[in-house]
């Protein structure tokens, strides 16, 4: 009877910080401010490491911006603690939720604070912790894909994740047009 209690005690509570991170995701979004100005030098890229465990693309990306890999950092989102700790990188999880949409992770929440000229969320599903990092980023460009939440990108490619010649075609020929690269 206790492990039962104690099973509800914790759905209950993880229940709330999901959402406290949604409405922590939401007040970012009606009060977002977009300060598009400038070129992209400085990069973070936020991956889904359901997807690549190992971000296949970093030349690529590297290419498209003409900046250095030197000048981007990568930031891993996997669901699974246990499964996390397999992964090399910053990663974070959902045990890193706490309340208010705050995230428990000391170097998550340096790529956070960190004025990057651009931050690339690579994924196209909408999933709350990515989300919620991609708004609380200091970044002052967001690209991504379509299929992410709708209003956290400032710029968004319809194309699938591990297609990088077009996904690099259209992001150069549209950033070069807005003037970031």
């Amino acid at each position: 009877m206790y492990f039962c209690t104690t099973n509800v005690k914790l759905m209950f509570f993880k229940r709330i910080k999901r959402k406290s991170a949604q409405k922590s995701i939401d007040k970012a979004l009606d009060t977002a401010t977009s300060t598009t100005g400038g070129k992209i030098k400085t990069l973070g890229i936020l991956v889904d490491a359901t997807v690549f465990t190992d971000f296949p693309f970093v030349n690529e990306i590297a290419e498209v911006f003409g900046i250095e890999k030197k000048t981007i950092d990568i930031v891993y989102y996997y669901p699974d603690k246990k499964e996390a700790m397999l992964l090399s990188g910053l990663v974070y999880t959902d045990s890193e939720l706490g309340l208010k949409g705050k995230l428990k992770n000391e170097g998550l929440t340096h790529f956070i604070n960190k004025s990057y000229d651009g931050l690339l969320n690579y994924y196209n599903e909408d999933k709350l912790l990515l989300n919620l990092v991609a708004v609380q980023s200091k970044a002052k460009f967001k690209m991504g894909f379509v299929g992410s939440h709708k209003g956290v990108n400032d710029f968004s490619v319809t194309t699938e994740l591990n297609n990088i010649e077009v996904f690099s075609f259209e992001l150069k020929k549209y950033l070069s047009i807005l003037n970031k690269i």
